[in-house]
């Protein structure tokens, strides 16, 4: 029994073997100390009414199986106790918060629970630290602190890096207030070891004053004066004293900076390494630790024993809470780089893991490598804006968990939430379900709209869901409202908007699958282009009747497209007949350019829009060849005769995967005629309002009142200005754990692996969240209408009726789609991917690819990098296909 870990295990396996026999729910914990003791704690009913002597005995008694007892080495300590004595002396395994006490502490037996919806906290202390130095950790604390300094936060910066000051020496030509007393951390906590009863120093000689040229404060509390009695002072320093003591100097030191300053935040620098002051700053005080690192593998072996040791403090006392940086990432080729990435990601995701509802984005920054920093004279004076917007994304993270500078008092003029709540409607049908009537009041203008409106645009590329079919069906069906929303951009009123395919209700003459099927069966597959300039000519002459007085127009094309209610076979049959007869072949061109000069001599444009071309033609794997064979040929022969008619514009509305799927002659030609339908963040904001203005009352009005904001200024508001304008919604952030905004945690759920944003699914989202939010049976915080567990709670609605509409979609991934096994974990590698499908590796790239192009898989491996690759899956589509993140907990 001389190994202590078996030892442990033998102890308590023989005192739960009999213990249990007498009351089943009792407990021994083995706590094994840094020095190689052991410490004992038994809770059982089965100690009721019984002395200490006796329950000694007992546990004697029954630790003889075994020939050990409780007076024997290594046991150093032990508690006996009964459930109602165990609640009154709760266990306190973490004597120290140093690395040794933290790593050897047991598991908790029930973690600490974090409340997501808790005010957040004044100040929120924050360390920055890192296992190794020279990775920026002091630069990227210094220029932090200046960015929170301008959004009106106070700043206090506290040096603990003893050994090696940082920030006291960065921050030496900032000073504002030269302290004659030069004191700081180590002075402070060395003379309060001696003296703890006498206010020597006094915190305000500790504190320096920052000097700003913007708005803001910043406040410095430096290591001490760099003398030989520094030096002396750190060697007689006894942090463990600070924990055996009833005045715990470093507490103290906290206590007068938040009572002198009241600041909203303390950035503390702390020492790389297992060191006693880095882990005091970095275990006890810290709210959030904010982990610098560069991914080499002595940084990776090195955080893992970090990451291990805050995750047991998360546990015990519900923080740390950690986010990563990436510093400094130096400036690579872009495989090298992303492999640096996935190597980052991989590693957080196994060591740390990812708190729910936190996506892996959330948990890291990356700063590349700026050769500018070395030359900086301040950290908070004159810097280049670009460097500046680095940190970024770090600084947002901290402003987020921080209390609103003024409370937001928005909704405080409308007397009751539930007013608004009750008022609230979001529409999220799509665009197929809605009547035409409807479509001008959800339909919302992108940033690329003006584009879209040019005569040179004739491609229109887009996920499914990213508003083409919306688009076409606002200009063919709703054309005056779609020339009064184009009036601000260009004016249109001489066009005219017909469709050349879509859905069937659009037009009697629109043909569906079957008819398609039917014309390849009599004509082949080669004679698609005859079909559509043909198809063409009738949606022309059917739609604008006044095209069927021009002369030079076959009569029959003129009698069939007079007709109310043409028969498809009839339509098929004509078709049929025009790609067959050698005399008609070359009659459609020249009916096209008739069309065209009548069209050039009474000023008027037509667009030709083509929609539904990716469900048109059915959903077989014979379907698919007849849709890319007639595609190809659609997209090409506009490139052959588009340029020479100048008055009828195509508008082909098109998925991007199948764009990318074609091949056909001189494709590069629709580079500069193609528009990729992308939703900006500020495209979605305003969607969100439209809708909400349109159906609250009272939201409308209290918004205008406090920010200006009403349905027909809209378009013209800038991004910040919508941020805020929906903090009345969905408040500013997802609670104070998650430090996230609430419009970036909404924006990125709703974004596949490509980056395209569905604005369906954010409308669904808030429609599930309105649900959710009545269903409630607390009330809520009168600032907002929908708190962040509403939003979290509909979120795998969202996702599982995202994948339902990406099957329906992608009929050819349903079998793969359905394979993926419940609580599978994302990313998952190619060999598991062959091994859940049932394929041979060799006939894993297809489906795969396809996954990927629809972005349903990102890809996390360089195409170089060894087998096997390894896919995520994107997080709108995770808890649809009832997986997991890797590294979730």
């Amino acid at each position: 029994m001389n190994d202590i870990n078996l030892l442990s295990q033998t102890i308590k396996t023989c005192l739960l073997e009999q213990l249990q026999i007498e009351d089943p729910e009792a407990e021994v914990i083995v706590k094994q100390t840094s020095i190689g003791w052991l410490e004992l704690r038994i809770i059982t009913n089965y100690f009721e009414n019984k002395s200490l002597t006796e329950r000694e005995e007992d546990i004697d008694n029954f630790l003889a199986v075994i020939d050990f007892h409780l007076g024997q080495n290594p046991i150093i300590d032990y508690e006996l106790l009964t459930p109602i004595e165990a609640k009154e002396q709760p266990a306190q395994y973490i004597e120290f918060p140093l690395w040794s006490d933290i790593l050897m502490a047991p598991e908790p037996d029930e973690p600490a629970k974090i409340d997501e919806d808790i005010p957040a906290k004044k100040p929120l202390i924050v360390t920055f630290y890192s296992f190794k130095g020279g990775v920026g950790r002091s630069t990227a604390l210094g220029l932090v602190s200046g960015i929170l300094a301008t959004r009106n936060r106070r700043v206090v910066m506290v040096d603990f890096d003893l050994e090696a000051p940082g920030i006291s020496i960065m921050f030496e030509e900032d000073i504002e207030n030269i302290n004659p007393a030069q004191m700081g951390v180590l002075d402070y906590l060395y003379q309060r070891t001696l003296t703890p009863e006498e206010n020597i120093p006094n915190i305000v000689d500790c504190i320096q004053r920052i000097h700003l040229q913007t708005r803001g404060e910043i406040f410095l509390v430096p290591a001490g004066e760099y003398n030989e009695y520094y030096i002396h002072r750190l060697a007689n320093l006894d942090v463990h004293y600070f924990y055996r003591s009833d005045h715990n100097a470093v507490k103290q030191l906290i206590a007068d900076i938040q009572e002198q300053l009241d600041p909203d935040i303390i950035l503390i620098d702390a020492r790389p390494g297992f060191n006693d002051m880095g882990a005091i700053a970095l275990f006890d005080l810290a709210d959030t630790a904010i982990i610098c690192f560069s991914p080499t593998r002595q940084n990776f072996k090195g955080l893992e024993w970090v990451v291990t040791a805050a995750r047991k403090q998360q546990e015990y006392q519900g923080k740390p809470d950690v986010r990563f940086l990436l510093t400094p990432v130096p400036v690579v080729a872009k495989e090298q780089h992303n492999t640096w990435i996935n190597e980052v990601e991989n590693w957080i995701e196994d060591n740390w893991g990812l708190p729910n509802e936190t996506t892996i984005g959330q948990i890291y920054s990356q700063i590349l490598y700026d050769p500018a920093i070395t030359t900086l004279k301040s950290l908070v004076n004159s810097v280049d804006k670009s460097l500046l917007d680095k940190y970024l994304n770090l600084a947002d993270t901290l402003d987020a968990s921080l209390p609103d500078i003024q409370p937001n008092s928005i909704i405080k003029s409308v007397d009751n939430r539930r007013t608004i709540l009750h008022e609230l409607e979001f529409q999220a049908s799509t665009a197929q379900e809605l009547e035409p009537n409807d479509i001008p009041n959800i339909f919302q203008k992108t940033e690329d709209f003006h584009q879209f409106l040019s005569n040179r645009t004739w491609l229109i590329l887009g996920a499914k869901g990213t508003g083409k079919s919306l688009l076409f069906r606002l200009f063919v069906e709703q054309p005056e409202a779609a020339k009064g929303l184009a009036q601000s951009d260009i004016n249109v009123n001489n066009v005219n908007f017909i469709p050349g395919h879509g859905q069937p209700r659009v037009s009697q003459t629109i043909l569906e699958s079957s008819d398609l099927e039917s014309y390849e069966q009599q004509v082949g597959k080669d004679a698609w282009q005859l079909f559509w300039k043909n198809y063409g000519l009738l949606q022309l002459c059917r739609c604008q009747s006044e095209l069927r007085l021009i002369s030079g127009l076959e009569q029959e094309l003129i009698r069939l497209s007079s007709q109310d209610n043409p028969s498809h076979l009839e339509i098929v049959s004509w078709l049929v007949q025009r790609a067959k007869s050698p005399d008609k072949r070359l009659q459609a061109t020249d009916e096209l350019r008739i069309i065209d000069r009548w069209l050039q001599d009474n000023n008027k444009v037509i667009w030709l829009l083509y929609d539904e071309l990716d469900a048109g033609f059915g959903s077989t794997p014979t379907d698919y060849q007849r849709r890319q064979k007639s595609l190809e040929a659609l997209l090409g022969w506009w490139l052959e005769i588009g340029t020479n008619l100048k008055h009828i514009v195509p508008k082909i509305f098109l998925r991007e995967d199948i764009w990318k799927q074609l091949n056909f002659t001189n494709t590069g030609h629709y580079m500069g005629r193609s528009l990729e339908l992308r939703w900006d963040e500020a495209d979605l904001w305003r969607l969100v309002l439209r809708q909400a203005l349109k159906n609250s009352r009272s939201l409308s009005s209290s918004l205008e009142q406090q920010f200006g904001v009403n349905a027909e200024r809209l378009n013209i508001i800038g991004l910040e200005q919508l941020r805020k304008s929906l903090y009345p919604l969905w408040g500013e952030r997802m609670g104070r754990g998650n430090k996230a905004y609430t419009y970036n945690w909404i924006r990125t759920r709703i974004a596949d692996g490509k980056k395209n944003c569905f604005p369906r699914s954010l409308i669904l989202l808030l429609q599930e969240a309105v649900k959710k939010e009545k269903e409630f049976s607390t009330e809520y915080s009168s600032d907002i209408t929908l708190r962040p567990k509403s939003l979290i709670d509909a979120f795998p609605y969202v996702s599982q009726q995202r994948v339902a509409e990406i099957k329906n979609e992608y009929s050819e991934l349903i079998e793969y789609v359905d394979k993926l096994p419940q609580g599978e974990r994302s990313p998952i590698t190619q060999d598991r991917l062959a091994e859940i499908w049932g394929i041979k590796d060799s006939e894993l790239t297809a489906p795969i690819k396809s996954m990927v192009d629809a972005g349903i898989f990102i890809e996390r491996t360089r195409p170089k990098d060894p087998p096997p690759r390894v896919y995520a899956v994107a997080e709108l589509y995770l808890y649809g296909l009832g997986m997991v993140r890797k590294g979730q907990r």
